[in-house]
C-alpha cells in the first residue's frame, strides 16, 4: 500500500477481528471503500459491532453462490472456508486488487490470482506510515496484536513489522 487512503480492498474476517479485538479496528478507514462479503460479515459482525462500528466505508456484498462455487472450482481453492472463498472471489468479480487477510493459505491463494493480501500487522505498519498512529501507538498495537489479539503471528513477525515502523 502507499502513501494516502487506498481506493479499495476486500475484506476478510481474520482483519476485521484482530483489529477490533485489540481497538484499532478504525484503522479500516485507510481504505476509501472496504468491501465485505456476506459469508465475512457473518462471522465477524457478532464479535466486532460492539461496540458500534465507526466505519461509514463499508460495502456489503451477497454474492451468489453459483459464481463463488464456479470461481473455486476454477481456481482449485475448495480447500478454503466459505468467507475466504467469498473474499477472493469478490476481489475477482470487482477488479479489486486489495485483499485484507491474516490467513496463511488464503495469502498464497490470493498471491495466485494477482491480489496483494495485507494482514492486521501490515495494516497497523501502513496506520503509522498515515499519521494515524504514533510509533508508540503503533508498536503497542503491533505488540497486542501478538500478546492479546486471537491472531496467531510469531514474536519474529511482529518484530519485523516494528523494523517497518521506522
Amino acid at each position: 500500500m502507499g502513501h494516502g487512503q487506498v481506493e479499495q480492498a476486500v475484506a476478510d474476517a481474520g482483519p476485521l477481528i484482530h483489529l477490533h479485538e485489540v481497538g484499532q479496528i478504525d484503522l479500516l478507514n485507510l481504505f476509501k471503500v472496504l468491501y465485505i462479503p456476506g459469508a465475512v460479515w457473518a462471522e465477524s459482525a457478532n464479535r466486532i459491532n460492539s461496540p458500534p462500528l465507526n466505519l461509514n466505508n463499508i460495502r456489503h456484498h451477497t454474492l451468489a453462490a453459483s459464481d463463488v462455487d464456479h470461481f473455486i472450482q476454477t481456481h482449485s481453492l475448495s480447500n478454503l472456508h466459505v468467507g475466504e472463498r467469498e473474499s477472493l472471489c469478490l476481489c475477482n468479480q470487482l477488479d479489486i486488487p486489495i485483499l485484507l487477510t491474516d490467513d496463511l493459505a488464503v495469502r498464497e491463494a490470493a498471491r495466485r490470482l494477482c491480489v496483494r493480501p495485507v494482514g492486521s500487522l501490515g495494516i497497523v505498519v501502513r496506520g503509522h506510515k498515515e499519521g494515524v498512529l504514533t510509533y508508540s501507538e503503533a508498536e503497542k498495537s503491533l505488540i497486542a496484536l501478538y500478546e492479546e489479539s486471537s491472531l496467531f503471528v510469531t514474536q519474529t513477525i511482529v518484530e519485523i513489522a516494528i523494523e517497518q515502523l521506522a
